[in-house]
């Protein structure tokens, strides 16, 4: 299960990099906007690449789709792969092949032909359509009422299985429910502290097996992987977001970067240390409590967008030389490429904590330096850039 959802995620940083050149594209339709809508009766004879806030597919694909936006909406037919970036997703269309999509609210109600990968906050799927073979989750709340051609895996904090499922579950859960409606062919095996609920009328043919998770060294060894999916898809997601809401300001944290290493460095030194020692000050009185609470989630929220920075940092030093531009799409295709590098290389054993620091360093620093440009009178702007 594990190698396929690692696959899946290896496939999203490859592929939106190429969007709206980033990379030379010559057998591909590649579209960005605020909107970009296919409409029904429209046919796209090739693969499709799109990064806009809103997305809207009506009409037919002859291809792959891989997308990135605030809303995707996919109601037409895409005769190949469907990987998207969101935070709304829907797809109630037909996919022929596999669908690998991340968000915060999932919804997908269509024929599916092969598998789905999906990891969100809440995920429905609909009965109105099918998936060909397995279904793989991550997801603070899934609701599965489409019938499942073959196996059902992933982990959830609640999760509600009320179709045909063909063949195993494999589950970890906090709660687990299984409703009348549900007919499980296989093996149920879910791991738990918590009794499923079955209620009357479920058919499990197989054998259930109930594990508990301090019982289960694997479980909780997968329950980790499945934890670090989640946050690099979450801060995939808020990093594509930020890109497609406010382009300028994402260009000009590189930008401070680039121009200003030191500047940068200092900054964030100043913010990462001082910070919490300001904040614990103002607990001494009652009074300065709300502003050191206040302080902290501010400082907390810092430290999280700083990944998000270098890692566009990153990327754009890469596809720089080949990318003309700062438009959406260049950004996306950047950030996703530079985040996904940063995230394998604190995966290397005794350099993460230091490739932490420094990220949280110029991170933080490059957010302070690109809101103090924006407040910079516009003829100085245009002074410095001439001069650059």
């Amino acid at each position: 299960m594990v190698k396929h959802v690692f696959r899946a995620l290896a496939i999203i940083p490859a592929l939106l990099l190429l969007l709206l050149g980033t990379t030379p594209v010559s057998a591909a339709d590649v579209r960005n906007g605020d909107t970009v809508i296919i409409a029904s009766g429209d046919q796209v004879n090739d693969d499709l690449y799109v990064a806009a806030s809103r997305i809207v597919i009506n009409g037919t694909v002859n291809g792959d789709v891989v997308c990135a936006g605030e809303t995707i909406e996919i109601n037409g037919i895409v005769n190949g792969n469907v990987i998207a970036v969101g935070s709304t997703i829907r797809i109630d269309g037909e996919v022929t092949d596999s669908v690998r999509v991340a968000g915060a609210t999932i919804d997908i109600g269509g024929k599916v032909g092969k598998d789905i990968f999906v990891a969100g906050n809440d995920i429905n799927l609909t009965n109105v359509g099918a998936i060909g073979r397995d279904l793989f989750f991550a997801s603070s709340n899934i609701n599965v009422d489409l019938p499942i051609a073959r196996n059902v895996q992933g982990y959830a904090g609640k999760a509600n299985l009320n179709s045909l499922i063909s063949g195993k579950v494999d589950i970890g859960a906090t709660q687990l429910t299984i409703s009348s409606t549900a007919s499980i062919k296989g093996n149920l095996t879910y791991v738990s502290d918590n009794e499923a609920v079955v209620n009357s009328g479920a058919q499990i043919l197989g054998t259930t097996t109930h594990n508990l998770p301090k019982t289960s060294s694997s479980a909780s060894r997968n329950m980790g992987i499945w934890l670090k999916i989640i946050a690099f898809l979450t801060t995939l997601v808020t990093g594509v977001l930020i890109i497609l809401i406010a382009p300028k300001k994402a260009s000009a944290v590189v930008e401070s970067i680039k121009r200003k290493p030191l500047s940068t460095l200092g900054w964030g030194a100043l913010i990462l240390f001082v910070t919490p020692i300001a904040a614990l000050i103002t607990f001494i009185t009652v009074i300065g409590i709300p502003v050191g609470l206040i302080g902290l989630l501010l400082y907390g929220l810092a430290l999280y967008l700083s990944q998000i920075a270098v890692g566009l940092f990153i990327g754009n030093l890469i596809i720089g030389r080949f990318a003309i531009g700062s438009s959406r799409g260049v950004l996306v295709g950047a950030f996703t490429l530079g985040f996904a590098i940063l995230t394998l290389i604190k995966l290397i054993p005794y350099i993460g904590f230091p490739i932490w620091l420094a990220t949280a360093l110029f991170g933080i620093g490059a957010i302070v330096l690109s809101q103090k440009r924006e407040k910079l009178p516009t003829t100085n702007i245009a002074e410095t850039t001439t001069v650059s």
